[in-house]
């Protein structure tokens, strides 16, 4: 092979490489790199009360903190209703059934708690809480004015076991 051949085709291979330096597309960016998707803005809720055994324990919202107003002179720390509020209306909540016949099978007959989330410009939204289920890895709830049965995180009814704990006078 002639040294001319040779250099011919390492100027063809040069080339080449700049063209494919030169058009190939940019690589996508990294996931750390990408502003985070836009986040909903939290629900309006400015009124809390829990119901159940008998009890009731009633918090409001004034400021961004809250605030046990009912039973007087409670001493529930404001991160702890906060936690519980957070619990219910920001964890996922699986879809059980539409079926209401099988009411009973989900403890939602005689729900043993109800949770009423006040809004400023709207009507309270209630969750009634049946039993556990048969994994104990959550529990069953069912908002009033709705058919379907769902499935709450069992967290939910560690925090409503805290508040009413604490709420004790």
């Amino acid at each position: 092979m002639r040294w001319t051949r040779a250099l011919a085709y390492v100027l063809v291979a040069a080339v080449l490489a700049t063209v494919y330096v030169v058009t190939a597309p940019p690589p996508p960016p990294s996931p750390a790199s990408l502003p985070p998707p836009p986040e909903a803005p939290p629900p309006a809720i400015d009124s809390f009360r829990l119901e159940t055994g008998g009890r009731t324990v009633r918090a409001t919202r004034t400021g961004g903190r809250w605030e046990v107003v009912e039973p007087a002179g409670a001493d529930v720390p404001a991160d702890l209703i906060a936690a519980l509020v957070s619990a219910v209306l920001e964890t996922d909540a699986d879809p059980v059934t539409t079926d209401t016949s099988q009411l009973a099978d989900f403890g939602l007959v005689r729900p043993w708690a109800r949770l009423s989330f006040g809004r400023p410009n709207g009507a309270p939204v209630t969750l009634a809480l049946g039993s556990a289920n048969p994994a104990e890895t959550g529990v069953y709830g069912r908002l009033e004015g709705k058919p379907q049965v769902i499935l709450l995180g069992l967290n939910v009814r560690y925090y409503i076991d805290l508040v009413l704990k604490q709420s004790r006078t």
